[in-house]
C-alpha cells in the first residue's frame, strides 16, 4: 500500500543560505506545450490562453543538453514538462535516453496526466532506465469526474489497468500520485475510495489542494473556497502575510518548448521572459541581466508592483520554511 507523503520534495536546502545560485536546481525542460486534457483550473481550459502550442524538436532539446554541460556544477533535477502534457510528445523516451546517457543533471522526473500511458508507451520509457520519478496528476474517481472536470471521455478501468501496468513495470522509478481536492467533493468516503484505487498502484500519493494560480482562470466559478487557502499554501506552512518574495525564480527556470526562456512562473501565461535558447546559451541567460534584474525587484519588495506578480498567489504556495525569503530580502540584495 502506498504511503502518504508530500508531492514535493520536504527536504530542501534553505534558500536563504544560498542563493544568487550560479547554476539552478530545478530545469523545468517543456517537451510538449500542448495537452489532452482541459481542467477547468488550468489556463489550458481557455482557448486563448496565450502560450504557442506544440513539441520540442530534438534538436532543440539537446541544445538544452548541452547548454546544461556549461554551468559548474549539475543541476539537481531536470523535469521534462512546464505547462502541457509531456507524453503528448513521441520523442520524450528518446529525450530521456540522451540526458540520462550525457550526466547532465543529478534526477529526472516528470508530472502526467497519466491518460497517454500504455504499456507500450511503458515500456518506451522504462528501456531509458533514466527516468528517477513519475508523477502522476489524477483528477478523479470514475470517468463521469475526468469528463466534468478535464473534458475528456475515458475509458476508466482501462486506466486503472495502465497505472498497474507502470507501477508493475517502474524497475527503480518511484511513481507518485496526487488527486485534486475537488475531485474528492461530495464523494462519499472519498479519500478510502482513492486509497483503494491507487494504492496498489504507486509508491505515495498525495491530496492536494487546488490553487488560485492561473489569472484568466474564474476560480470562484468553480469552488469559492478555493482562495481560502492561500495565505498558508497547499502544504500549510503558517504564515500571516502574502510573501514580498517568490522564492521560485531563485531556483528554477523553465525551457519553453519554443525555446523561450522563463521564470517558471505557475501563471505560465503570464511568465517572464528571460531570453531564448535559439539564440543564446542557458548559462548566460540564467546569470544575466534581465533574470538577475527580476531577483532584485523581488528583494526590494516591489513585487506587488510587477504587472505580472503583483496578484499572484505562488509566493505563498511553500513546500517548507527553507524557502522562505522574506526575512533575508536586504541580505540577499547585498550579495548582487
Amino acid at each position: 500500500m502506498a504511503e502518504y507523503r508530500q508531492w514535493r520534495e520536504e527536504k530542501r536546502t534553505y534558500l536563504k543560505d544560498v542563493v544568487p545560485l550560479e547554476t539552478p536546481y530545478n530545469v523545468k525542460v517543456e517537451v510538449s506545450s500542448l495537452c489532452n486534457a482541459k481542467c477547468v483550473y488550468c489556463a489550458h481550459s481557455k482557448p486563448n490562453h496565450g502560450v504557442w502550442e506544440g513539441n520540442m524538436s530534438m534538436g532543440l532539446f539537446e541544445k538544452v543538453i548541452n547548454d546544461l554541460k556549461q554551468f559548474p556544477e549539475k543541476p539537481k533535477q531536470m523535469e521534462t514538462y512546464m505547462f502541457g502534457e509531456p507524453l503528448c510528445n513521441p520523442l520524450l523516451p528518446k529525450m530521456i535516453s540522451l540526458a540520462k546517457s550525457e550526466d547532465v543533471v543529478d534526477r529526472i522526473t516528470f508530472t502526467t496526466n497519466g491518460l497517454l500511458l500504455t504499456p507500450e508507451r511503458v515500456d518506451a520509457l522504462m528501456e531509458t532506465e533514466g527516468i528517477d520519478i513519475i508523477r502522476i496528476s489524477l483528477q478523479g474517481l470514475d470517468a463521469q469526474t475526468y469528463y466534468t472536470t478535464c473534458g475528456v471521455k475515458i475509458d476508466f478501468e482501462r486506466f486503472l489497468s495502465n497505472l498497474k501496468y507502470l507501477y508493475d513495470h517502474k524497475g527503480k522509478c518511484s511513481i507518485r500520485m496526487k488527486i485534486a481536492d475537488l475531485a474528492l467533493e461530495g464523494v462519499e468516503n472519498g479519500k478510502e475510495k482513492f486509497e483503494s484505487l491507487f494504492g496498489d498502484k504507486a509508491d505515495s500519493i498525495f491530496i492536494e489542494h487546488i490553487l488560485p494560480l492561473y489569472g484568466d482562470v474564474d476560480y470562484d466559478k468553480i469552488d469559492e473556497r478555493i482562495k481560502d487557502t492561500v495565505m498558508n499554501g497547499r502544504e500549510n506552512v503558517a504564515t500571516y502575510c502574502i510573501h514580498k518574495v517568490c522564492h521560485r525564480p531563485f531556483f528554477r527556470v523553465r525551457v519553453a518548448a519554443n525555446g523561450l526562456v522563463t521564470s517558471a512562473c505557475c501563471d505560465t501565461p503570464h511568465d517572464i521572459i528571460y531570453g531564448d535558447i535559439t539564440t543564446e546559451r542557458l548559462y548566460d541567460i540564467w546569470n544575466g541581466e534581465k533574470h538577475r534584474a527580476f531577483l532584485k525587484m523581488q528583494l526590494e519588495g516591489k513585487r506587488f508592483m510587477h504587472p505580472s506578480c503583483k496578484e499572484c498567489v505562488a509566493a505563498n504556495d511553500i513546500t517548507t520554511e527553507a524557502d522562505l525569503l522574506d526575512p533575508w530580502a536586504e541580505e540577499i540584495l547585498g550579495r548582487f
